[in-house]
């Protein structure tokens, strides 16, 4: 009895031994994955070892990262996590609330509009929006920053949320842009300028508005602010959405951070007939605002615009292919974005001749210039208000 007993305790500790050094040989043999479908980013790598390194703390830091990239079936054990904590109760976890009707809404605090970048980028929006009201005219120059699932699906969450209120960060925006007009001499308020994308979007907060498992909004969540965008600048907006079903197996980028819940979304483009012609980074063409080729990978959202590039150009008109400088009375729309616009843009392609669209993210020249080469009349500011506040590089906004 003693004996089987004894062997009984072997068990788990052989079994515990088995999965730490098992494990740790499989992930010394196993090539490394450079790249994460999944997560839609590019994997730690091995860092490379040197006393100063290990003495700083950098290697062991850097190690670290890497062994939680390259760990074996990383992504199982991630959604096995996530599946164990769903049992147990939580309604959050890895700063994603899992919410009703099958949604995994992501949890943004505060920090991320309350500091110091977030301060920094409100000003260079507000610099930047007083230069173009004086060259285009304030009629001309529009700003749409989005709030995220969490501001507009507050139903959807768990009883008792923590929700920052992203409304206040679009006020401190609005308050900047009135001292930068106040300071440039430029009469009248800026409120104006900036959209009421949050009252386009509210109304419609039982609709499918914003995917269950990506941080985007859907392409009907877009329509409804683009509505609201084109009446504002005095444009008669289509009434109807025009939507058309391509994808029902999209699978995004919070679902990425957890590998269980949520339920496959539904991708819809806008159904348009025009003749565009896109041209990427001054180099490659491809005719039509969608690549479908992209919903054959896992990032699905890539099927509007072909994805993000540095600088696309779009024209509507093919008999214009080739020119670069502006015709006569031709309405370039300039658009500065991340990609919350790009299945916005097939909308506001029915009121312009060409558009521009700029990533700051993937271009460094001078915006002012590139406004002038391109002949610039019209000037869209478009992202995701969380996306805005966190970026490094909104500072390419006031070349």
């Amino acid at each position: 009895m003693e004996k089987k007993t004894k062997k009984t305790v072997w068990i788990p500790v052989l079994t515990f031994l088995f999965l730490i050094f098992g494990g740790m040989v499989w992930g010394l043999l196993k090539p490394d994955q450079a790249y994460s479908d999944t997560e839609n980013r590019y994997l730690a790598e091995r860092p490379a070892f040197s006393w100063e390194s290990l003495f700083g703390g950098s290697y062991t830091r850097d190690y670290e990262s890497y062994i939680t990239d390259q760990f074996p079936l990383r992504d199982q054990w991630v959604g096995l996590k996530t599946r164990t904590e769903m049992l147990l109760g939580k309604a959050e976890t890895k700063n994603v609330w899992l919410a009703q009707d099958n949604y995994l809404i992501v949890d943004y605090p505060a920090s991320d509009f309350e500091g110091e970048q977030g301060g920094q980028n409100r000003e260079t929006l507000a610099n930047a929006l007083s230069y173009y009201v004086n060259s285009l005219g304030k009629d001309h120059v529009r700003v749409m920053l989005v709030p995220s699932a969490s501001q507009i699906l507050m139903d959807k969450l768990p009883a008792y949320s923590p929700v920052y209120d992203q409304s206040l960060y679009l006020e401190e925006a609005v308050k900047a842009a009135e001292e930068a007009f106040a300071k440039a001499g430029i009469e009248g308020g800026a409120a104006e300028l900036f959209v009421d994308v949050e009252g386009a979007l509210s109304p419609h907060a039982g609709e499918y508005i914003y995917y269950r498992t990506d941080h985007h909004w859907t392409t009907l969540g877009a329509f409804y602010a683009y509505q609201a965008w084109a009446e504002s600048l005095g444009l008669s907006p289509l009434s109807d959405a025009g939507l058309r079903e391509v994808s029902d197996h999209f699978w995004g980028t919070t679902y990425s951070r957890l590998h269980a819940g949520g339920e496959a979304d539904v991708i819809s483009v806008y159904d348009t007939e025009q003749n565009a012609v896109l041209t990427h980074n001054m180099t490659d063409q491809t005719e039509g605002f969608y690549d479908w080729e992209k919903l054959a990978v896992r990032d699905q959202y890539a099927v509007f615009l072909g994805g993000n590039d540095g600088l696309l150009e779009i024209r509507t008109d093919a008999e214009q292919e080739g020119e670069e400088e502006k015709t006569e009375g031709e309405r370039v729309l300039l658009v500065v974005k991340d990609s919350f616009a790009n299945c916005f843009i097939p909308y506001a392609a029915e009121h312009f001749d060409r558009i521009i669209v700029v990533d700051l993210r993937y271009l460094n020249m001078s915006l002012a210039q590139l406004a002038g080469q391109y002949g610039a009349t019209d000037l869209l500011v478009l992202y995701s208000a969380q996306a805005f506040a966190t970026d490094a590089t909104v500072f390419k906004l006031g070349r």
